[in-house]
């Protein structure tokens, strides 16, 4: 009788894609497009630095060796259309990020 192994298929979302695919390769799963009829994975995503946003299969499952997990990506910089715009209130404080200062004492 043939044992068959199975892969857990890693959580790529929030990495570059060019990260997500050497994990991929490790892993001994492919990473796809959402299009799986459109242009591959490495030309829409090359020049250029780009970020998972999702993955179908989701992390944690698992799968026969070379099982396709499909990736949707953006390229850095990139706004979200499914992250709501803030509107109103006031703007963020750039003081919140910087160095706290120092009093001297006189």
């Amino acid at each position: 009788m043939i044992e068959r192994r199975s892969v857990v298929i890693p959580d790529f979302v929030g990495k570059p894609v060019h990260v997500a695919r050497d994990i991929a390769v490790n892993a001994g799963i492919d990473l796809a497009s959402g299009d799986p009829d459109g242009p591959g994975l490495g030309s829409l995503t090359w020049p250029g630095l780009f970020w998972v946003t999702s993955q179908d299969p989701a992390a944690g499952t698992a799968v026969e060796p070379r099982t396709q997990v499909r990736i949707t990506f953006l390229k850095d910089g990139q706004a979200r259309s499914d992250v709501p715009a803030q509107t109103g209130g006031p703007l963020p404080s750039l003081k919140s990020h910087a160095e706290p200062e120092v009093q001297e004492e006189a």
